[in-house]
């Protein structure tokens, strides 16, 4: 797959992934996406990559200008997908003064060109808890910072898929181990279904003034509230 996507620009590279991986995508409330203007859509992360690739299928349609914060190490792919990716660097004993700057750059430039910007504020994996519950790593206060510096609305978005247990204790415990797997447990999503369910966009404002708050209350409104009750709030 490396080979194919290399020499594409990052837009067909992604369509490309999403045609080969042809998910079952299903989603509830996407009239709750806006059509157009700056909006930051923020996600829980319960599979991997495939999450990504499951959410472009469902908003591509709305905001075909839809583009990612993904993993810096994507690049490396696909030398054009700084066209539909920024890289971030989530590991924080790699990040460098001039990757930040870029990060930041290219969300900035996101911003004013009116795009959809997508995050998964965990930037890692979910896992189980002590009582089976799947749950995101705390999230990075990043999105709701994004959101109030660019007043940007917040879209919120529940994603379901199939869970593996042997890749998520590999990056729980060995990201060398998760790495060589990565391509493997994305392929292996090919054809499986996807439920997302999209809430109404929050007004960053209407959130507690406390960043970090805030994306506590967030998280828990994804992961908990917004599947079962889509027309709800985070209260």
């Amino acid at each position: 797959m490396a080979d194919s996507i290399a020499p594409l620009g990052g837009r067909s590279a992604l369509d490309h992934v999403s045609d080969l991986l042809a998910l079952k995508v299903e989603v509830r409330g996407l009239e709750h996406l806006p059509a157009t203007g700056r909006v930051i859509v923020v996600a829980n992360h319960p599979t991997g990559i495939a999450d990504g690739v499951a959410v472009y299928d469902a908003l591509k349609a709305v905001r075909p200008d839809i583009v990612f914060y993904a993993n810096a190490d994507a690049h490396r792919v696909c030398s054009r997908f700084d066209e539909v990716l920024i890289p971030v660097e989530w590991v924080e004993a790699k990040r460098t003064r001039d990757r930040l700057r870029l990060t930041l750059s290219q969300t900035r430039e996101a911003m004013e060109a009116e795009r959809a910007l997508m995050i998964f504020p965990a930037g890692r994996l979910a896992v189980r808890d002590a009582t089976g519950r799947l749950s995101d790593p705390p999230w990075a206060a990043s999105a709701v910072s994004i959101a109030r510096k660019h007043a940007a609305p917040i879209l919120p978005v529940h994603v379901a898929g199939p869970w593996s247990t042997l890749f998520h204790l590999f990056d729980r415990y060995s990201r060398e181990l998760r790495d060589i797997t990565l391509f493997h447990e994305l392929l292996n999503k090919q054809g499986r279904p996807f439920s997302l369910t999209v809430g109404r966009p929050i007004d960053p404002d209407d959130l507690p003034t406390d960043s970090t708050a805030a994306t506590v209350l967030l998280k828990r409104y994804v992961e908990e509230d917004l599947q079962p009750h889509p027309e709800s709030s985070p209260t």
